[in-house]
């Protein structure tokens, strides 16, 4: 697995993995990040690092702290901290 790490707060390395990554991304009026995979999954990521991600039957909102990108099995991990922890989310490309 070759993971790409990129800082959220990176908004231009941020965009070019993710335009990578998915088929489909734009950029809102408000700064967010929008990958979208047909009409059921997104992967969206706020100016100030927040991720929301969902697809049917599992969702993810919260602070990334950095986004790891395999562009070879279609996967990012977003790590977070919780508390004195920190916990990944792992969003699969549908």
């Amino acid at each position: 697995m070759a993971l790409t790490v990129v800082d959220p707060g990176d908004r231009h390395r941020l965009e070019t993995e993710l335009g990578r990554f998915a088929p489909d991304v734009a950029e809102r009026s408000d700064g967010t990040l929008v990958a979208t995979f047909g009409s059921t999954a997104q992967f969206a990521v706020e100016p100030d690092g927040t991720v929301d991600a969902g697809m049917p039957l599992h969702e993810f909102a919260g602070p990334a702290e950095r986004l790891a990108f395999d562009h070879e099995d279609g996967v990012i991990e977003v790590t977070f901290e919780t508390g004195d922890d920190a916990a990944v989310y792992t969003f699969r490309r549908p």
